[in-house]
């Protein structure tokens, strides 16, 4: 009886540990890539709010708008854009402490004004700034259309 008390507090342990270790983002290049999945899901969904939010408070989107705020209000003027796909795929990841720099391909095909099927790809740059207790959040991002 007590060998098998043993075993289940031990096994509640390691699921307690196992839980917890999957809900915490990485301070690694595994976690950049898997805060920009989030990123491309988020995108997908046009989720204007949760995007800011993954922002930096003071986070650039390009140099089109500087901020959560701004970044919220210019991603929701695309309110006649459908995001059928966007996937990205990382060439480099530079770790350098509390901060990274990816590098990489994203590919999107949207609709437009539900007429328009568009199909864009392009190169990515994402500085990304890891916050204690939150995870990673991008710093800057810069996308650059190719043919």
């Amino acid at each position: 009886m007590i060998q098998l008390r043993h075993y289940s507090q031990a096994l509640f342990i390691t699921i307690v540990i196992l839980s917890f270790s999957c809900n915490t983002p990485h301070h690694n290049e595994k976690g950049v890539e898997s805060a920009m999945k989030k990123y491309d899901r988020l995108i997908k969904k046009l989720d204007a709010d949760a995007i800011a939010m993954l922002y930096t408070p003071d986070g650039d989107l390009g140099k089109m708008a500087h901020g959560r705020d701004s970044i919220r209000k210019f991603l929701a003027t695309f309110k006649n854009i459908q995001v059928l796909s966007q996937s990205s795929t990382t060439s480099s990841i530079v770790m350098n402490g509390d901060s990274s720099l990816q590098k990489g391909m994203y590919h999107q095909t949207v609709v437009i004004a539900g007429k328009d099927t568009v199909s864009v790809k392009g190169e990515y740059t994402a500085n990304w700034l890891w916050i204690p207790g939150q995870g990673w959040h991008i710093k800057h991002m810069e996308t650059k259309p190719v043919h």
